[in-house]
């Protein structure tokens, strides 16, 4: 079923239960970047200086919001970690699904859901719902695909899990199979949560969704850092050789996320969900819950990084798509954490820490999609393209971030567009150019993204060897392999 290397991803065979459900996943969350795409480039274009009087309404413009930010912050992670959890429970584990048929259904709920969320912000059947973390378009397909999604989740979960406790041929769960185990018992908890949330609101005179998705939101964020520290982990691992940590120091660091994640359901019922403390707990976990562990892990992966430098920093690879991948989601990721200590007010610095924050996790996951290439058997395309991915992507991020963070220094108001920004000085004007052309040069690299893993997964698959044949597919680990991905 599997062939391990010590540099490459384990080959997978799609021609069992597993790798099948494995490689449709892939390929069902790169595809939900094309319409994360679309959404972003009407949003950027939306907000930049000279541009934005030529849109649609400001009405569309919201719903492209919806759109954009269910699609790439929401289902592109779900998707992405139902990847995962099939990859790391069974894939490399060399142990079959508890149940081929649930994991099926689950994946055809996610995807049939994320097309009704896409297609009614896309046509725009119902005005735009703003709330933090899951906005929402008001028609009851939009409502319909969120549940199905929720649904696919579920099954997924059960699933996975499920075939994690199962006795395994190569041992017990090594560090990235544990850390997708702590990643699903998170998202099982996030589904609790926007249950519990419904649940307490019955019988209220109107649905608050600002609160129906409060709690279980903060604990998606939980799941997505995690999940971004489980890329890092095997990043590492696949371009440099080595293990930055230890299995069992790795274990306990995930282990420390969790009593953060398991509080959240508790939080309902001791706080009213209708008070102001109801939400400032869930704030507390996430700025008490989130950042020891991250950080430990951080350090070991750029303690591994400068131990490998062979006496100069050039001798690692930054041609390989899959290095500078692990290397830009670092960085970005540590922008938009520093840019969140420096949030004062209600206004657009806010975006800018948690479009850093999201960025980070998001390169990640695209660096491991390269790595995944030449185990499903198949040669990373367009291979110029794929070096530079990761620099203009990430770039662009850093722009837009920063763009932000200045416009938000002169007093742009969040969830502002079109007129409605005031850019009446020359700060605000500057740093929403900034941030205008900042996204359509992130757009450029995500979109660089999806051409270069959609064409390298649908492609003919053909044999490649993981351990002679790395210079080939991007597990390259010298400096004079790096130019190759």
């Amino acid at each position: 079923m599997i062939r391990s290397s010590s540099f490459a991803p384990a080959s997978v065979s799609t021609d069992t239960p597993s790798g099948r459900l494995f490689y449709s996943w892939l390929l069902f969350a790169v595809t939900t970047l094309i319409f994360a795409g679309i959404f972003a480039l009407m949003v950027a274009l939306a907000r930049t200086p000279g541009i934005m009087h030529f849109l649609p309404g400001k009405d569309y413009i919201y719903i492209c919001l919806v759109g954009h930010v269910d699609m790439a912050v929401i289902i592109w992670f779900l998707a992405f970690q139902g990847t995962l959890l099939v990859y790391t429970s069974s894939v490399t584990r060399d142990v079959p699904l508890f149940s081929p048929a649930l994991g099926w259904a689950g994946f055809i709920c996610a995807v049939t859901g994320t097309a009704l969320v896409a297609l009614t912000a896309l046509f725009g059947l119902g005005p735009a719902i703003i709330v933090n973390y899951i906005p929402l378009v008001e028609h009851p397909f939009f409502f319909a695909g969120i549940i199905m999604v929720a649904i696919g989740m579920i099954l997924t979960l059960i699933n996975t899990l499920v075939t994690m406790t199962r006795t395994s041929p190569n041992g017990g769960l090594d560090l990235a199979a544990f850390g997708m185990m702590t990643v699903g018992i998170t998202l099982a908890v996030a589904l609790v949560c926007f249950g519990l949330a419904w649940y307490l609101q019955i019988d209220k005179a109107f649905l608050d969704h600002e609160r129906l998705f409060w709690g279980g939101g903060h604990i998606l964020q939980f799941a997505n850092a995690m999940t971004m520290i489980v890329a890092w982990l095997m990043l590492t691992r696949y371009t440099l050789g080595k293990d930055p940590i230890g299995t069992g120091i790795g274990k306990v660091l995930f282990l420390l996320y969790l009593p953060f994640v398991l509080f959240a359901p508790v939080i309902y019922f001791i706080r009213d969900i209708a008070e102001p403390a109801h939400k400032e707990y869930f704030t507390a976990l996430m700025q008490w819950g989130l950042g020891w562990s991250t950080t430990a892990f951080l350090i070991a992966i750029l303690a591994a990084v400068v131990s490998a430098r062979n006496g100069s920093f050039r001798n690692l690879p930054w041609g390989n798509p899959v290095f500078s991948s692990l290397i830009m989601s670092i960085a970005v990721f540590s922008m938009g954490g520093s840019i969140g200590l420096l949030i004062h007010g209600v206004n657009v610095i806010i975006p800018a820490h948690y479009h850093g924050a999201v960025g980070g996790v998001t390169i990640a996951l695209m660096g491991l999609a390269f790595a995944f290439v030449p185990a499903l058997s198949r040669e990373l395309s367009m291979k110029k393209l794929a070096r530079s991915q990761p620099y203009v992507y990430a770039t662009g991020l850093v722009l837009f971030a920063v763009g932000l963070f200045i416009a938000g220094g002169h007093g742009v108001a969040r969830k502002t567009y079109g007129a409605e920004q005031q850019l009446n000085n020359i700060g605000k004007i500057i740093g929403m150019s900034i941030m205008g052309i900042g996204g359509l040069v992130a757009i450029v690299g995500g979109a660089s993204f999806v051409l270069v893993a959609l064409i390298s997964l649908i492609k003919k698959r053909k044999h490649i060897d993981n351990n002679s044949g790395r210079e080939k597919v991007g597990i390259t680990t010298s400096h004079a392999e790096a130019t190759t991905p």
